[in-house]
Parts: structure tokens; C-alpha cells; sequence
């Protein structure tokens, strides 16, 4: 004989499953989760939820009000009758419930690239309250589902990072990737190399076992090519220093250096014979107006300069043109 059980008896347990599958049209997504934890919480459940369910199929129904998404080709047999139809283990009762429950599944991605021209800047502030200032000649992917992952396929990018520690941000480069421990960074994406600086923060470099953090000052050079990574530093305060004309190369060759402008600024440089593989260091003030900047670039790498229509020329001195 049974014992006079109130919750958790077969009665209370059959009132239950009535309940949830009577509420199940208008059910929020909250309830949607409460429901599959009723359901796993004990193997009498799902039982009495699958009795009722079956009872259910021989009563008439009209179909119900769900997505499209969830209704099967043939328009004209209830939904309700589709999804439970068979229903008889607990485990189908529990996968059906997991099926239509919205937060239960991840969110599909729904991915957009914002592309920048040479010369073009644009800020992007995210809802997350992250800010991604990109630079010219840029390309960035992101995820209108997931303000926590970003790609930056080509150019540069300043990022001030709203830090969450229980989900922290992801910029992907091509096979690399930098995760977000409350940061402000600049990274450049130039073919097969990819730079990070660090301003703020801190942040860690190919994240898990192998992991490089990265602290204010800090910079790093990788290249898929060669798999190599260079360590180096930076102050910290010249970090995206691009946003403000201020552009810092270290043993750089001038065909970067000048490529560089080109895509912050859109000026189209010419370098004869092997000047574009003249090393550079320094830090240079950039008005972004190519009359005044070219002639100053010249003047520091000690070359001669001429124009030809929208392009400049740099050349050593006396060499023949």
C-alpha cells in the first residue's frame, strides 16, 4: 500500500504533468527551462508527462501557434500530435522538451563585417559597452549574437574592452587569437603577421596551456608563416597611437613604414630600387595630409621625393630616375 505521500505522490506527480502540458502554448522561456529540470529531476515524471501526452493525442486539436520553424511539412496535422507522436520513454519526452526550448540551444551566430577603405576611420561601439575604434584599409568581422568574439581579418584595430570575467572577449586573427583580461590593445593584421600592444590591462595570447599574457608595455610579433613569436615593449602610452597621428616603427623597412600610411591615410608611395628594404625606427607626427607628410618622411629617411599625379616617388640621393 502506498503511503500518504503529498509531494511527490503518483496524484501530485499526474497533476503536475497535467499542468505542464496544459500551460505548454503559452509557456515563457523560463518556463521552458523549469520544465526540463521538472522533467529530469525524477524518471516518475517524465513517465506521468508521457501518459498524459499520449491520452492528449486522441482528443481533437487545432494547431498550435508556434514558429514555423517547428512545424513539419504537412501543415494540416496539429504540431502538438507531431512532436509528441510515439512518445512513450522518458527520454523522448525529455529530448522533445529540450528541442523547443529556446535557451536550452546556443544562438545561432549571426555574423556581419564592417570593411574600411584606406584613409577611413569608424568607431564601433558594442552593446556590451566594448569600443573598437578600426583604422583605414581594415577589414573586421563580429557577431550581432555575441558581442564577446571579434575577427580582424586585415588592418587595425584599437580595443577598449568592457571586462567580464565569466565571459571574456576573443579577438581572432587568422589561426591566432588574443582573449581579454581588462584590457586596452591595439592589434594589426598585415598578411602573415600579427601584432599585438598592450596599453591597459592585460591580455593573453594564443589562450590555454601555451598561453602568453601580455601586461601594459608589453608588444608581441607573431607570424603564421614562420611560427615564430617576438616579444618586445612599447610604452604605453604610444599604444593605438595612430588614432592621434602618431605613428612609432621600430627597425621596420620603409616598404611597411610606408604601407602603413597608406592604408591610415590612402597615400600612394613609390619606393626605387632597394629603399623599401631600409630599415626605420622612430616616431613620426602624421597631419594625414600627404603635401606635408611625404617631404617630412623624406627628410628623416634622407631621400629625394618627386610627384607623379596622385603618387609619390622616394628615391636615394643621386640615384637615377
Amino acid at each position: 500500500m502506498k503511503g500518504s505521500r503529498t509531494v511527490g505522490s503518483d496524484d501530485t506527480i499526474m497533476a503536475e504533468a497535467i499542468d505542464w502540458h496544459v500551460r505548454q502554448n503559452d509557456m515563457a522561456e523560463r518556463a521552458w527551462v523549469e520544465f526540463v529540470a521538472w522533467l529530469e529531476a525524477d524518471a516518475a515524471h517524465a513517465e506521468a508527462y508521457d501518459r498524459v501526452a499520449m491520452l492528449d493525442i486522441n482528443l481533437p486539436a487545432a494547431p498550435l501557434d508556434l514558429p514555423k520553424t517547428l512545424r513539419a511539412a504537412n501543415d494540416d496535422i496539429p504540431v502538438r500530435r507531431r512532436w509528441l507522436w510515439g512518445a512513450g520513454g522518458t527520454a523522448v519526452a525529455a529530448a522533445i522538451a529540450v528541442l523547443l526550448v529556446p535557451l536550452a540551444l546556443p544562438r545561432a551566430a549571426a555574423p556581419y563585417e564592417i570593411n574600411t577603405a584606406p584613409g577611413q576611420r569608424q568607431t564601433i561601439a558594442l552593446t556590451d559597452g566594448t569600443r573598437i575604434e578600426l583604422s583605414g584599409g581594415s577589414r573586421l568581422k563580429l557577431d550581432r549574437n555575441d558581442t564577446r568574439v571579434a575577427a580582424l581579418e586585415a588592418g587595425e584595430a584599437t580595443f577598449t574592452v568592457h571586462h567580464d570575467a565569466g565571459a571574456p572577449f576573443t579577438l581572432r586573427s587568422g589561426g591566432l587569437s588574443v582573449q581579454d583580461l581588462g584590457t586596452v590593445f591595439n592589434v594589426v593584421r598585415s598578411g602573415q603577421r600579427f601584432d599585438v600592444q598592450v596599453a591597459e590591462g592585460s591580455v593573453m595570447f594564443q589562450p590555454g596551456a601555451e598561453g602568453i599574457v601580455l601586461k601594459p608595455g608589453d608588444s608581441l610579433i607573431a607570424r603564421e608563416d614562420t611560427h615564430s613569436v617576438t616579444l618586445g615593449a612599447v610604452a604605453p602610452d604610444t599604444v593605438g597611437g595612430w588614432r592621434k597621428g602618431r605613428l612609432s616603427f621600430s627597425g621596420e623597412p620603409l616598404a611597411q613604414v610606408f604601407e602603413t600610411q597608406r592604408r591610415l591615410y590612402g597615400t600612394q608611395v613609390t619606393l626605387v630600387g632597394d629603399l623599401s628594404q631600409q630599415p626605420f625606427t622612430g616616431m613620426v607626427e602624421m597631419t594625414g595630409t600627404a603635401a606635408h607628410d611625404i617631404p617630412h618622411m623624406a627628410a628623416l629617411i634622407g631621400v629625394e621625393w618627386r610627384r607623379h599625379g596622385e603618387t609619390w616617388i622616394l628615391s636615394r640621393r643621386g640615384a637615377t630616375r
